[in-house]
């Protein structure tokens, strides 16, 4: 290539004939032609016939060179696909070229779509965008034309580019046309080609079986895939038609139904059954497709094939551990449902009973703890395999969860049957399990609820049965008991109370009387004992025996609790601030609030917020929280009484009293309960149970008030005994606050 021209040189067009072509011309294209074509013929690579066709039209063009431009894949800019007289720096400075009315000959090309004949890019509006391209390059003309693909569109140009200022003539023109029509043929020759490359790359290693058929169904190829999975090579079954396949499981009109799914819609996909040649019947996913002509004729189909035998055997064990428990491989709950509703569906038509029953190991988690997880599974799994062995094909066992199993008992003619069948499983589980080398005995509580009488549906009898288990648990273990309606009345009351709890919590329903401590000494009021009381918004006020042991089991206690022994703080406080002596105040605590551990906690807030002086609450513990974990709960009272506040035993000499308790326990007092005080007067061995806890407590130096006093004769004997301190009827019910104030200002 020359330098950039100087300005003179610019203006002079060399004239081209533009008339008809010569003998020589025609014989010149001819040549071209039949050389491209023998190319193209023997098969030669694509870039080689391009780059032929290029060199071609340079020898027929003198002082110029050719090149072939190609849209990018997202059709932005042009790219040098092929140019084989530039050098590779001069490529790249021409790549990247955006078509638009400035950008040259080629990008005009793209952008208008049609054929650019530039004589003079140095003054041409078409080559304004890139003319410094022209003066680099000494292009002084550029003939540009459109490369078509298959499809019709313009995907490139072929260009023809001067160091001369030229116009083309119909040789040129003529040039052109002839290199730009046979790159194009190329190009989609190779794309196809391409396209068969890939294809028979994804036929030869696909893992699905592939069959071609032409359109009378004639199998004419098979993949290796096909062979692996059917046994069939291609030799055996080439010429045959799938009919060889033929599991002989589908009958005439399912085939029917498969080509005229073919034929309506161009496809059929679906699960068939078809033979392996070795004789074998598996499944198979079948997709058929039908494959046209450009003129919408069907010329072949395309089969392709998937072994699903895998897939079908984990479906099924994923169905059935979806449906069974994975310990014991007992149905789920979801199952026995269904089998249970399929049951009494049959019962109702029979007139026959059916039995639900309801089983939990007795004290399994102590086993569990003490053999381990492991060994807990496998007993789990022996008790399974005993309950099993006791009941019949008809029959049917569940695992609930945990420890807890479900029996459902088919065909039942009455009650007298159902409890043989029970009698039976609580023997059979009490008989010793040969386990780890030792025999381990082991027993279950049973509850039975019994279609139609108790329930006619899953969650009626699966419910009562459950109900009648806990009574069954409740009533010692190791037994069965059947529903009857007052259980249902009890669950209901249950779960009344419960809900009623929660809505006096948020809506402020719970109040406190007070009942006044005595001292027998001075006749003094010297404290009182906080007791909740429940306003309720239907039933009026209730006392703490209808609701704190339902609070207790749902752990509302705690929430309950925490505000019982802050509003008792605020109220012994009011009274202080109202001209009452400091009075202590004293609260019973549950066992539920200790296991939750942060009843210390609990109690500092409510002193800080209220400003009570710790010595004036005393915290009132049953006798059954010395059964807890004594280690925690021994820390938490060290920090109370390190606080100063003061302890008491209430209800002492019912429940579990032991002077190595009072020992570690830094108690301050002891309440009496009133079942002793009650009859101090009549029965002799009550007065002899006061006077022994008096002076054991005196003894320890610890205080003595005897609750329940009704009479003088009581409070006599009470004087006599030693007792310090009492509270009862005699003296004043529980009060209200206001009430309490004022009982205490009439003395």
């Amino acid at each position: 290539m020359s330098a950039h021209p100087n300005a003179s040189s610019v203006q002079h067009v060399n004239p081209i004939d533009s008339g008809p072509l010569s003998i020589a011309e025609q014989n010149q294209l001819l040549t071209l032609q039949r050389a491209i074509l023998e190319s193209v013929a023997r098969g030669a690579d694509h870039m080689e016939v391009i780059n032929q066709i290029c060199r071609l039209a340079e020898n027929l063009l003198t002082n110029a060179f050719s090149s072939v431009m190609l849209m990018d894949d997202n059709n932005e800019f042009l790219n040098v696909y092929a140019a084989p007289s530039l050098t590779l720096a001069q490529i790249h400075k021409i790549n990247g070229l955006r078509p638009s009315p400035g950008g040259g000959s080629c990008g005009n090309v793209i952008y208008q779509q049609k054929v650019q004949y530039v004589s003079n890019t140095f003054t041409d509006e078409r080559w304004q965008d890139i003319r410094h391209l022209a003066y680099e390059f000494d292009v002084r003309s550029c003939w540009s034309i459109p490369i078509f693909s298959a499809e019709n569109k313009v995907i490139g140009t072929f260009a023809l580019s001067s160091f001369e200022h030229r116009e083309p003539g119909q040789f040129h023109r003529m040039l052109l046309e002839i290199g730009s029509a046979i790159i194009g043929i190329v190009l989609n020759r190779n794309k196809s080609q391409e396209s068969l490359r890939q294809f028979e790359k994804v036929f030869e290693g696909s893992e699905q079986g592939i069959m071609v058929t032409d359109v009378r169904q004639v199998i004419l190829s098979v993949n290796p895939a096909f062979t692996k999975m059917q046994g069939f090579t291609l030799d055996d079954i080439k010429g045959k038609t799938p009919k060889v396949l033929s599991s002989g499981l589908h009958d005439a009109g399912f085939y029917r139904n498969l080509w005229e799914s073919v034929t309506n819609f161009g496809h059929w996909r679906g699960e068939i059954w078809n033979r392996r040649k070795n004789g074998e019947v598996f499944p198979e996913w079948l997709s058929i497709t039908e494959v046209k002509n450009t003129a919408g004729e069907v010329t072949h189909y395309v089969g392709t094939f998937s072994d699903i035998s895998d897939l079908k055997s984990a479906q099924k064990e994923i169905q059935y551990l979806s449906s069974h428990d994975a310990l014991t491989g007992l149905p789920d709950i979801t199952l026995f449902r269904d089998r249970l509703e399929n049951a009494i569906s049959m019962a109702a038509t029979a007139n026959s009973n059916i039995g639900v029953l309801a089983l939990n190991l007795d004290n399994f988690k102590f086993l569990n703890d003490s053999l381990g997880y492991a060994s807990g599974d496998k007993l789990l799994r022996l008790f399974a395999e005993r309950l099993k062995a006791c009941l019949r094909e008809t029959d049917s066992i569940c695992r609930h969860g945990g420890d807890e199993f479900i029996i459902l008992l088919n065909h039942m003619h009455d009650d007298e049957s159902i409890s043989y069948i029970v009698d039976t499983l609580l023997n059979e589980i009490s008989s010793p399990f040969a386990f780890a080398g030792n025999n381990i005995s082991t027993s279950c509580s049973v509850g039975v609820a019994v279609y139609p009488t108790d329930g006619n549906d899953f969650e009626k009898l699966f419910g009562r049965a459950r109900k009648a288990m806990s009574q069954a648990k409740e009533e010692g273990r190791n037994t069965a008991r059947f529903f009857t309606e007052k259980l249902n009345t009890d669950s209901l009351h249950y779960l009344n109370i419960a809900y009623g709890l929660r809505e006096a919590l948020a809506h402020h329903q719970f109040e406190l009387h007070y009942q006044p401590q005595i001292n027998l000494s001075s006749a003094q009021v010297i404290g009182a004992e906080a007791l909740i009381r429940w306003r309720h918004p239907h039933n009026g006020m209730q006392p703490p025996a209808q609701f704190i042991a339902i609070a207790e089991q749902t752990g509302l206690i705690v929430e309950i609790g925490e505000w019982v022994i802050e509003e008792a703080c605020r109220q012994a406080m009011e009274w202080q601030k109202n001209g009452l002596p400091p009075l202590s105040i004293a609260v019973n605590v549950s066992a539920v609030q200790f296991r939750r551990g942060n009843l210390d906690k609990v109690i500092i807030k409510a002193l800080e917020r209220t400003g009570l002086e710790p010595r004036l609450l005393e915290l009132e513990l049953t006798e059954s929280i010395l059964l807890e974990d004594i280690d925690h709960l021994l820390a938490q009272l060290d920090v109370l009484k390190q606080l100063g506040v003061k302890l008491a035993i209430d209800d002492f000499g019912t429940g579990y009293s032991s002077l190595a308790y009072l020992k570690r326990f830094n108690i301050d007092r002891l309440k009496i309960d009133q079942s002793f005080v009650r009859d101090i007067n009549t029965d002799p061995n009550d007065a002899a149970i006061v006077r022994a806890i008096v002076q054991m407590a005196h003894t320890l130096n610890l205080e003595v008030i005897a609750e329940g006093v009704e009479d003088e004769a009581m409070l006599k004997h009470l004087r006599e005994s030693g007792c310090d301190e009492v509270q009862g009827y005699l003296f004043s019910k529980p009060l209200p606050a206001h009430a309490f104030e004022a009982f205490i200002n009439s003395r």
